[in-house]
């Protein structure tokens, strides 16, 4: 029997995102592509906050087997991230990726970092700074810290300017978070180490951790700190750029080991499922810290998590069949947690 996806993106994009319409919609070309490589019948579904109810409407009536959810904000707002898969879990349509709950709570980065210290998941100390407020509170990390807007992604707000290490610099630092982004600021001892990107495709005792990637800082200019930025993700043309490039981690078993289940954990501690990433930073004595939590991570055949499944030996295909195949058996086995 061959099986009926819906790959739903979203059609109205936030302005401050990195990936212009044009990205988006390829993207969600690509997976349908990939989907039809893989013997699914798969057509596209463009989603915007104005029509989503209605599109629900439109989805309910075609009664697809899957909805492939590519989704990344309605209204130009990431915080509305969960709108689709709650209105999909209301119906009872099965859809890819995590939960309404996961993905409200991965896009909080305190909040995240709190369920992980209450599972005991390696991460640094942190301390949000809510608008308006000082920045005095952070001062109990210590310096070095790097300052984060608290409800971004794709490293949105993060500049060599981010690492800081004078009380001075951290209130202007935390200011300009709050004046640019209307939001906290989450001050996060800084961990000087490795850059390391952890996959994890499944659910389960079914899930597999795919070859870790990390990040060469080889040709980053020596007076700027070792992080990725905004420009070292986005911008070609940057020196910033061309000084974080991706490669295979060189790990010994018990550095894969620790580094694989740090990533387990905390994906368990915010409830992702069917695939997700971590970003870790690997420290001199093999401590792996858990720097951020990924539910919805970018799954672009050009990207991080198709770059890490080629490693094990799966084509882009073979990637999002996997993806949608564990969404599907993860529904058949719990129709009530779609």
């Amino acid at each position: 029997m061959i099986r009926r996806v819906l790959v739903a993106y979203n059609a109205d994009w936030l302005v401050t995102d990195v990936r212009a319409n044009s990205d988006v919609v390829a993207m969600a070309v690509g997976v349908r592509s990939a989907l039809e490589k893989r013997g699914f019948s798969a057509e596209l579904l463009a989603v915007s906050g104005e029509d989503v109810c209605e599109v629900v409407q439109r989805v309910r009536g075609h009664r697809p087997d899957l909805v492939f959810n590519l989704c990344e904000s309605l209204l130009r707002d990431a915080r509305h991230e969960p709108v689709l898969p709650a209105l999909l879990d209301l119906y009872g349509i099965a859809y890819t990726g995590s939960a309404p709950l996961a993905l409200g709570t991965a896009l909080r980065k305190s909040r995240t970092k709190e369920l992980m210290r209450a599972r005991g998941v390696p991460t640094p100390e942190a301390v949000a700074i809510a608008p308006g407020d000082p920045a005095d509170a952070a001062l109990t990390l210590g310096f070095p810290v790097i300052v984060k807007p608290g409800r971004e992604d794709a490293s949105i707000g993060i500049e060599a300017g981010s690492v800081v290490r004078t009380p001075e610099a951290l209130a202007d630092r935390v200011r300009r978070v709050h004046d640019e982004f209307h939001q906290e600021a989450l001050v996060e001892r800084f961990i000087d180490g490795r850059e390391l990107y952890v996959t994890v495709l499944g659910n389960g005792a079914a899930s597999r951790a795919l070859p870790i990637h990390e990040i060469d800082f080889a040709h980053l200019p020596a007076a700027l700190p070792r992080i990725v930025t905004y420009n070292g993700k986005w911008s070609e043309e940057h020196e910033e750029y061309v000084g974080t490039k991706p490669v295979l981690a060189l790990l010994t078993p018990e550095q894969q080991r620790r580094c694989e289940a740090a990533a387990r954990a905390a994906l368990a501690a915010v409830g992702v499922r069917d695939y997700g990433r971590c970003d870790i930073r690997l420290t001199a004595d093999d401590t792996p810290y858990v720097i951020d939590v990924n539910p919805n991570c970018d799954i672009s055949e050009d990207a991080g998590v198709a770059r890490a499944a080629r490693a094990a030996g799966l084509d882009y295909p073979a990637l999002i069949a996997s993806i949608a195949e564990a969404a599907l058996v993860r529904s058949a086995a719990d129709p009530e947690a779609q």
